[in-house]
Formats: structure tokens, C-alpha cells, sequence
């Protein structure tokens, strides 16, 4: 049994800009919330919130088991959404609210007992998992159905990730600033405050993405199990090879990230005006990295391009082991280089490939299963910040970490500077090597393009007038 792929417009149309700016603003709206769980949650709960670092690191991790039941389910639903808006549009506008609500509730401290704390952490987490997941799939998925052109899908992600960058940009270098200022001296309060700020803007920028975009390819997909969907997903093998390297390439980030406070804080000793200069620069760097990838990508296979550059990051990671931390020039040098280059291969390029994966499953079975597909690269990228997460709280609680205590022990330290170096190191290096059975080069895609043009240009004649009629809104 095969999914109907009906062609709402041309799906290698040229887009406006007005819809790949509405499309990366719904990433934007992603990273005013992402950004500040990414950089600050970890710290929030153990120097804020007053929760021991070891059982910080277990809940981070334990929360993931419910995705794995919950993105594939979510992906699911998305495959088999049917509204005038189209399959994943609609949940941006369904979600906007619940995202922006919940961000507020996740870094707000209620005087409660430490158990009482403890319940609300993992409970609030566990939501903003399940609201994340919700509106973060249908989000994805969406950008494998605004266009099947490569070099338009490219376009769009560039200014996704710019838009996000930007967000995240705003993030890391207000958040310490508003929340002293907001809350005059009281961190908890103050991070309250800013967080309504923040999830206000992530909802009318979720609001904006559904506005601006249209489906211009549609699934019309036959009543089959989940785990009918699972299987035939799961014999897909460069989507199973794809999950895997998103994992390797979120992971580097997300524990240099949630590390970065710490680094700058007990390693560097710098004070809070350096360390939201510091963080403020990473994300810059990403910006600009996420503007270099397209013309990077127009020259260069974009998988060998990404090969290359896991392979420069994991030498440069490995450098940072060997510098000295108070040497500042050196540092930011690497510093700089590394996030520019991160965000060309782990932002568009990465989520390119993600959606010529789909195109490939399309290709090769006749099923186009964008939802599952996407939940299954999310469920990655979520397991790679709370494994993240997890290692640098379980790591800070075995080195004898103490909460704002100015002089940590050597040991703490040591551990610190290897999260900062070494594991990203490792991860960079990984994923170059599996990145060597990823087929899906420009020639092959140029195959899969002008097959599965052919392949829709006979189906358009087959499909019954109603069919053909399906109307854009």
C-alpha cells in the first residue's frame, strides 16, 4: 500500500522571501525557548533552583523515554493530519500559546518543600517535552513539503537558521542582564519575568511561520498502523544512518554550550559581563556560519563539505584541550572558528540532508512518511541535549562540584575543560567517519529530483479531478 503524493502548486517554484523569512521564524520562535534550555537550564536548576547537579543529570535523561514513545506517535498523527491548512501547518498555530505558556512555567520556583521541587522540575520538564515535541515535529516536517527545489530548500534553511541564530543572539546576551534587572537582585523572580517576555515573542513568531507558508506537496496517506509505519521507515537505511549523525552533530553543541557558564565562570574567572559577551559570541558565529552555507553549498557537494568540516572541528576541539584558558586571544581565535563552522554543517546542511532522506524514501518505496521521519531526527536532537545535559551535571556532581563557590577543586576543573574539549572532539570525529555511507550526493539527488518528476507528472494525470483540485490555502 502506497501514499498518494498530490502537487498542491509547483514544488520547484521559486519561494518568496516573505515565506522563507515567515519559515524561519518559526525557528526563531523555537530558539527564544530552545536557547535558554540549551545554555542556561542546566545552571538555572543547580544554581538557581537549588537542585543537586547528580539528580539534575538523571532527569534530564529519564524525560527522553518518553519520546521515544512520543515522537513517533506525534509523527504519526502529523502523516495523517488533515485540515484546509494542510497536514503540519496547523499545529503551529495549535501549539503557539501552550510553547510560549510553558516556557514560563518551566523557570518558575515555587516556595516549596525539596521534594515539592523536585516534582515540579520533572513535571514541567516532562510538559515542555511533550509541547516541544508537538510543535517542533509538524515544524520540521513542513520544511520537506514547501518545496522540493534544492537549492530553494537550502535557501530557506539559511535563513532559518540566521533567524534562529538571532533569536538565540538575543537570548545569550540579555538573559543574565534582564533577569538581575527584572527581578532587581533575585535571579528566580527575575527569570519568571524575562520568560514571559521570551515566550511571548516565540508564540506570535510561531503565529507569523503559519501565516507565511504554504504545503505545496501533500501525502494523501491510506489508514496504516504506527508500526506499519515504523517498519517501513526503519527500512530506510540512510534515515537510520541520518538520526545517528544528528545526534553526533548536536551533541558537540549542546554539551560545549551547557558547559560554556561554567568555563567562563570557574575556569576563565571572568565575571558576568565576559561570559554574556562570550555566549552572545558563539551565537554570532553560528549566524554566520548558517549565511556561509548556501554559497558553500552552490560550489561544494554539500556531503563531502560536511565530512571536511566534522573532520576541522574535531581537530580544533581537541586544540582547545591543550590551550590556556586565561590566554584570550588564542582561545576566542578557536573559539570563533569553531562556532561559525559548527552551525554550516549542523545547521542547513544537516537539515538538507535530513529532507533528501525523505525525498530518497519517497523515491525508493513509493512512501512519502515525512512526519515519522522528522520525529525520528528531533528525537535525536533532543536526546543529544539531554544526554548532554546529563553528562555535564553527573560530571560536576562526581568532580565534587559545589554551587557558586568562587574556587572549585582541581578535579572539577579538569572536567569542566574536557567537556568544553575532548567530548565534542570525539563526537566531530565519529561523525566524519559515518558520514562515508551517506549516499545522497548532488548526482543521486539530480536522479531522485527527475524521477520522482516523472513519477508525479503520471500520477497527475491518473488522480481523479478532485484530487487534482486540492486547493492551496
Amino acid at each position: 500500500m502506497h501514499t498518494e503524493t498530490i502537487v498542491r502548486r509547483d514544488p520547484y517554484e521559486k519561494l518568496s522571501l516573505k515565506e522563507k523569512i515567515g519559515y524561519g521564524m518559526g525557528d526563531a520562535g523555537s530558539g527564544m525557548i530552545w536557547s535558554v534550555l540549551a545554555l542556561y537550564l542546566t545552571w538555572f536548576y543547580t544554581d538557581v533552583y537549588g537542585l543537586d547537579a547528580g539528580l539534575v543529570g538523571t532527569l534530564f535523561l529519564v524525560i527522553r523515554v518518553f519520546d521515544a514513545f512520543s515522537d513517533p506517535a506525534m509523527g504519526a498523527i502529523c502523516d495523517r493530519t488533515r485540515t484546509r491548512w494542510g497536514k503540519f501547518r496547523p499545529w503551529l498555530l495549535w501549539m503557539a500559546v501552550p510553547f510560549g505558556l510553558c516556557a514560563v512555567l518551566m523557570f518558575t520556583t515555587p516556595d516549596l518543600s525539596m521534594n515539592g521541587k523536585i516534582i515540579y522540575a520533572w513535571i514541567t520538564y516532562l510538559i515542555m517535552s511533550l509541547i516541544y515535541t508537538a510543535i517542533n515535529i509538524p515544524y520540521c516536517s513542513v520544511g520537506g513539503v514547501i518545496t522540493l527545489n534544492q537549492k530553494e530548500r537550502m535557501g530557506c534553511l539559511s535563513w532559518r537558521f540566521f533567524l534562529n541564530g538571532l533569536a538565540t543572539l538575543i537570548i545569550s546576551s540579555s538573559i543574565l542582564p534582564l533577569t538581575d534587572w527584572l527581578g532587581n537582585g533575585d535571579r528566580a523572580s527575575g527569570f519568571q519575568m524575562t520568560m514571559m517576555i521570551m515566550g511571548g515573542a516565540a508564540t506570535l513568531m510561531f503565529l507569523f511561520c503559519f501565516s507565511s507558508i504554504k504545503e505545496r506537496v501533500v501525502s494523501i496517506k491510506e489508514n496504516e498502523s504506527l508500526i506499519k509505519d515504523l517498519k517501513d521507515i526503519a527500512r530506510n537505511d540512510q534515515w537510520l544512518l541520518m538520526i545517528s549523525i544528528t545526534f553526533l552533530n548536536v551533541f558537540p553543541a549542546f554539551i560545549r554550550g551547557g558547559v560554556t557558564i561554567y568555563y567562563a565562570t570557574y575556569v576563565m574567572k571572568e565575571s558576568v559581563g565576559f561570559i554574556t559577551f562570550f555566549m552572545a559570541l558563539g551565537v554570532a558565529c553560528n549566524m554566520l556560519g548558517s549565511v556561509i552555507a548556501k554559497p558553500l553549498t552552490d560550489r561544494f557537494d554539500k556531503v563531502v563539505l560536511f565530512r571536511v568540516i566534522n573532520i576541522i572541528l574535531g581537530l580544533l576541539s581537541l586544540a582547545l584541550w591543550f590551550i590556556d584558558p586565561t590566554s584570550l586571544t588564542p582561545l576566542l581565535s578557536l573559539f570563533i572558528v569553531i562556532n561559525i563552522l559548527h552551525l554550516i554543517q549542523s545547521g542547513p546542511i544537516l537539515w538538507a540532508m535530513m529532507s533528501d532522506v525523505d525525498d530518497y524514501g519517497d523515491w525508493k518505496f513509493g512512501k512519502r512518511l515525512t512526519g515519522i521521519s522528522f520525529a525520528g531526527n528531533l528525537f535525536m536532537l533532543k536526546m543529544g541535549l539531554a544526554v548532554a545535559g546529563a553528562i555535564v551535571a553527573w560530571i560536576l556532581a562526581y568532580t565534587g562540584y559545589v554551587a557558586n563557590k568562587p574556587e572549585q577543586n582541581p578535579q572539577t576543573i579538569n572536567g569542566i575543560i574536557m567537556m568544553f574539549s575532548l567530548l565534542p572532539m570525539a563526537s566531530y570525529f565519529i561523525s566524519a567517519f559515518m558520514v562515508r555511507y551517506f549516499k545522497l550526493n548532488n548526482t543521486f539527488l539530480e536522479k531522485i529530483k527527475s524521477d520522482l518528476a516523472k513519477r508525479e507528472l503520471e500520477k497527475g494525470r491518473n488522480l481523479p479531478q478532485e484530487l487534482k483540485d486540492v486547493p492551496v490555502v
